[in-house]
């Protein structure tokens, strides 16, 4: 009887010992996300353009004198800002150039690591008003490019950035959120 007490205690004292030893990896897990309900007013730019942007975001001037109409929203929840420039148009030879920029801004420094490009066209003929939208796919900065014009006297440019570095598919809900938001406001844009 004493050396099967012994054997069961020897037993035990084994599991216990290999039990807490044992390394269990956690599951791979994303932290839960709060989003805040959608809803928009129109952005107050005091610029000859008007969207309708997020009540949770924050209209920003960040240009110079000479640039006084460039804006950042800011997706404050989020840690994410979406970079507005706008410049008036003084012909078509400029027009041209500045949607070439526009092209350049987006291909020039991503397609070393950006997996695709996908481009697609912007028109509302009821607005007057047509661009290009820049999907950019893989280790890039931006996920997002557009511009957009009215050809005649109007030119915005925008980029949407996530301003501290990220994985894509770590915040692609957050970007999925998001870019519900840049399509509002691009489907509600207004030269005026």
């Amino acid at each position: 009887m004493k050396t099967n007490y012994i054997s069961l205690t020897l037993i035990l004292a084994s599991i216990i010992q290999f039990s807490c030893n044992t390394y269990i990896p956690k599951p791979k897990a994303y932290p839960r996300i709060l989003y805040p309900v959608k809803a928009y007013n129109k952005a107050d730019a005091n610029c000859p353009f008007t969207f309708d942007k997020p009540v949770y975001s924050i209209l920003e001037p960040y240009g110079d004198a000479a640039n006084t109409c460039w804006y950042n929203l800011v997706y404050s929840p989020f840690d994410a800002t979406l970079h507005l420039s706008y410049l008036p148009i003084t012909g078509t030879k400029e027009l041209d150039s500045l949607a070439e920029d526009a092209y350049r801004m987006v291909f020039t420094p991503h397609i070393q690591r950006a997996e695709e490009i996908i481009e697609r066209e912007i028109s509302d003929s009821s607005k007057g008003l047509y661009g290009m939208i820049y999907d950019l796919e893989g280790k890039t900065a931006t996920p997002f490019n557009f511009y957009l014009t009215d050809g005649k006297k109007h030119f915005i440019r925008g980029s949407f950035y996530f301003n501290k570095k990220t994985e894509m598919d770590s915040v692609m809900p957050i970007y999925t959120f998001l870019n519900a938001d840049i399509m509002r406001a691009l489907e509600t844009f207004q030269f005026q």
